[in-house]
């Protein structure tokens, strides 16, 4: 299994450096590797949509993708 510190290099190493989504248990290890090491690049949205239209706004913005996790929905 991949440590949560070997795929956020794996995806720095794809040119993604932001981060943004709903939390969700299944992804508390990665959620708290961005926490301390991503913490200016990492936005914690409300829902689902925000984090959509946040990431749509970073790439607009800056012309490379970001990374958006979401909850499980079970």
């Amino acid at each position: 299994m991949i440590t949560a510190d070997g795929f956020l290099a794996h995806l720095r190493s794809r040119g993604i450096d932001f981060f943004c989504g709903v939390p969700d248990s299944l992804l508390k290890s990665f959620c708290a590797c961005l926490t301390e090491t991503e913490a200016e690049n990492h936005v914690i949205t409300a829902n689902e949509g925000g984090a959509i239209g946040l990431a749509a706004g970073h790439y607009l913005a800056t012309g490379r993708p970001a990374l958006v996790y979401m909850q499980n929905s079970g």
